[in-house]
């Protein structure tokens, strides 16, 4: 039986492999080193605006770094989060569910847009 966050990886490493053609990717690297992109609205928001198991999740991946950022957006219709952490001089990135789960991890590549 599979795992229930096996489905969700699958349609983002999907949608990643469809969006490398678009404008506009948000990419992150998995632990794997799979690219995980999302096209779509994205929205900044405060560590105060995310559900508690979210915050709870980002202040433990912020430990010993700094939190840059946080972003909001929607992938096939579910609610996901960015943060941005940087820890020892390198950026690492983490996409994070609504229930605070980590569905991926990694460093951030670098933007020319932000």
């Amino acid at each position: 039986m599979p795992y229930p966050h096996q489905k969700l990886f699958l349609v983002l490493a999907a949608l990643s492999l469809i969006s490398l053609t678009l404008v506009g990717c948000d990419e992150r690297r998995s632990e794997q080193g799979q690219e995980v992109s999302v096209r779509g609205p994205e929205e900044k928001v405060a560590l105060a605006q995310v559900p508690a198991p979210v915050k709870a999740t980002i202040e433990q991946v912020a430990k010993g770094g700094t939190l840059k950022v946080i972003k909001k957006g929607t992938v096939d219709g579910k609610t996901l989060y960015w943060a941005d952490v940087m820890a020892n001089g390198k950026e690492q990135g983490t996409v994070i569910g609504e229930d605070g789960a980590v569905i991926s991890q990694g460093p951030v590549e670098e933007d020319d847009d932000d």
